[in-house]
Order: structure tokens, then C-alpha cells, then sequence
């Protein structure tokens, strides 16, 4: 009787202790960002508006869309339906998060442990000026992504979750070149890496990771071309004419960045940014080095999107890290030898 009882009380506990998160999560961001959050607000409203601070931002409608349908369904200011939109996708992320650890582990103190890590990571990184809907956007989407590939999820499913992140951010195009050449090759358990290398089209999901891309570029482009009206960025950030400086090749700037930060080790929290972003391919080349097949894929995932962001991103907006979270929580603990259980069940 007491067991059923608290199954049926379950999912109400589950919503409350995500409710809890993101509201401290919010209060921690708002504590951070000060009054900064007014230019969080208006960069979503200028994408609504079409006047984003930059041409690249106006295709990642996701977020900022649905806080102007809130705003509209409930007749409120802009800025009270952005706050809406935080909470409500801050709890969508908790609920997942705690979703995909209990249909892998269903263990009470594992969805505390890794829900707990969750929080932490992301008040770590929610710091500097800037933060986006599309970051939090991105919080859900790879959750769902990595709970996608681990648990063995039909093509469609993948393919469903990768159609979504196309209208929040160019990840989708990222995570679309890893579905193509995840169809042709993958790796397969042996002792030497290169040996472990195993060629196979597999024709339905490469045809289908091409019409990803190929649909994906395509409303991406018609986004940015049919919403815009202009970029208002070089009106704002007077030391830039235009974006394309800032959208291109950043890896001598990320060097830079990356050895002030080891020389200065305590300057902030250069030390815990470092320990994340080496973090990231240490345990993506673990995941590739394992004998199961699922986190060989998510290894190889994330090692693409952690080599494009040293090499294309702004590494010390430490908000471009929070879609490598969801990795760390989730597939540090399936890495240890007594985890490897679940991936062998399967």
C-alpha cells in the first residue's frame, strides 16, 4: 500500500523538485547577470522583431517564439513572458533530465546525484554577460538527444529530435554530419582503435541524415532571409562593423584565451572552466574507447561539436559549454565499470 502510494505521488515529487531547481537556478541567474538580463530580453524580442543583434541568430526562433506566444496567449509585458519562458524550459530540463535517469538507472540516488551535477554545472556556466533562450533550448534538446542514442531509439526518434534543434540553433547541422557518417561508419570492440573501425552504409539512416541536412540548411536560410529585417549588432557593439568576425575562426583567440585562463588559474573560475573543457574530450574519447556501441556514438557526437566550438565558438562565453552538460552528467557515470550492467542488458 505504501508503495503504490508513493508511485502515484511520484511524478508530483518529481515536478516539485524541478519547479525548486529552476526557480534557484533563475534567482542565481538573475544574481549573476544583475541588470544585464534587460539585453537578454531584448536580443530574444529582436529576433521576434527581426532585428537580431546578429544575421546568424534570427534562424533560432525556438525560444524566443514561445515567448511571444506567451506573452500574447496571456497578455503580459515582453519581459514577464521571458522570465515565463526561462522557468518553463529550466523545468522541462529538470523533468527530462530526471526522465532519462531513472528509465536508465531507477535509482532515487542516482537521479539526485546526477540532477544535483545538472544544477551545478549550469549555475557554473550561466556566468559573464551573456545568455540566451537557445542555450537553455539546448539543455533539453541533448538530453533528449543522448537519451535518444543511449537507449537505442528508432532513426525516427533522432531524426524528430534533430528536426526541432534545427529551428533553435546550427547544432542540428553539426549533429546531422554525425548522423551521415555514424550511417556509414562505426567502431566496434577491440583492442586497437583504428582495428575497431567498421565500414557499413547503413542506406535509411544516411538518406535520412541527408534530408536533415539538406531540409535543416534550407529553413535555416529561408529563416534569416524572410524574418530579417536588419542586424542591429554594429548599432550596439560599436568596435564591430559586422558579425563575420565574430562567426569565424576563433581558435588562435580561444588559445589565448585558454593559456590566460591556465596562468591565471584562481581569476574568477578559470580553474573550473578549464577542468570542464578538457573534461569534455577526455570523456568523449573514453566513450569512444568503450566496448558498447551506443556511447562509442555519443562519444563521437560530442567530440565533433567539442572540436567545432574550440575552433569556431567563443570559449570564454562559458554559456557555449551548457549543451556539453547533459553529456558529462549522463555518460561520466555510464563510463564506470559498475554502470556497464544497463549496456549490457540492453
Amino acid at each position: 500500500m505504501k508503495k503504490n502510494l508513493f508511485c502515484l505521488l511520484r511524478p508530483g515529487v518529481f515536478l516539485l523538485c524541478a519547479v525548486f531547481l529552476a526557480l534557484t537556478q533563475i534567482r542565481i541567474a538573475l544574481l549573476v547577470f544583475g541588470g544585464h538580463i534587460n539585453a537578454h530580453i531584448a536580443a530574444a524580442q529582436g529576433v521576434v522583431q527581426g532585428l537580431p543583434h546578429w544575421r546568424i541568430y534570427q534562424s533560432r526562433v525556438l525560444g524566443p517564439f514561445l515567448t511571444e506566444s506567451i506573452k500574447k496567449i496571456f497578455n503580459v509585458p515582453f519581459e514577464h513572458a521571458y522570465m515565463a519562458t526561462i522557468f518553463i524550459l529550466l523545468v522541462i530540463f529538470f523533468l527530462a533530465l530526471i526522465f532519462v535517469v531513472k528509465h536508465i538507472w531507477d535509482s532515487p540516488i542516482m537521479i539526485f546525484a546526477v540532477v544535483t551535477a545538472g544544477w551545478a554545472l549550469n549555475a557554473i556556466l550561466m556566468q559573464g554577460i551573456w545568455l540566451y533562450l537557445w542555450d537553455l533550448v539546448d539543455l533539453i534538446i541533448f538530453t533528449a538527444l543522448i537519451w535518444a542514442i543511449i537507449t537505442s531509439r528508432p532513426l525516427w526518434v533522432i531524426a524528430s529530435i534533430l528536426m526541432i534543434e534545427i529551428f533553435n540553433r546550427e547544432a542540428a547541422i553539426l549533429a546531422g554530419l554525425w548522423l551521415l557518417s555514424d550511417a556509414v561508419f562505426r567502431l566496434r570492440e577491440s583492442n586497437g582503435i583504428l582495428s575497431k573501425l567498421e565500414f557499413k552504409i547503413r542506406y535509411k539512416q544516411f538518406f535520412t541524415a541527408l534530408f536533415l541536412l539538406i531540409v535543416g540548411y534550407t529553413i535555416i536560410e529561408f529563416l534569416r532571409n524572410t524574418l530579417l529585417i536588419r542586424e542591429i549588432g554594429p548599432e550596439i557593439f560599436y568596435n564591430m562593423k559586422n558579425g563575420i568576425e565574430f562567426f569565424s575562426v576563433q581558435l588562435v583567440n580561444n588559445l589565448r584565451v585558454f593559456k590566460f585562463s591556465l596562468l591565471h588559474p584562481l581569476y574568477n573560475l578559470n580553474m573550473v572552466f578549464n577542468v570542464i573543457i578538457l573534461a569534455i574530450p577526455i570523456v568523449a574519447w573514453r566513450a569512444l574507447k568503450n566496448h558498447d556501441t551506443a556511447l562509442n556514438r555519443v562519444g563521437f557526437l560530442y567530440l565533433i561539436l567539442w572540436i567545432f566550438t574550440i575552433v569556431f565558438g567563443l570559449i570564454y562565453e562559458t554559456r557555449v559549454w551548457l549543451s556539453f552538460v547533459p553529456f558529462l552528467i549522463l555518460v561520466i557515470p555510464l563510463l564506470t565499470k559498475d554502470f556497464q550492467c544497463y549496456l549490457r542488458k540492453k
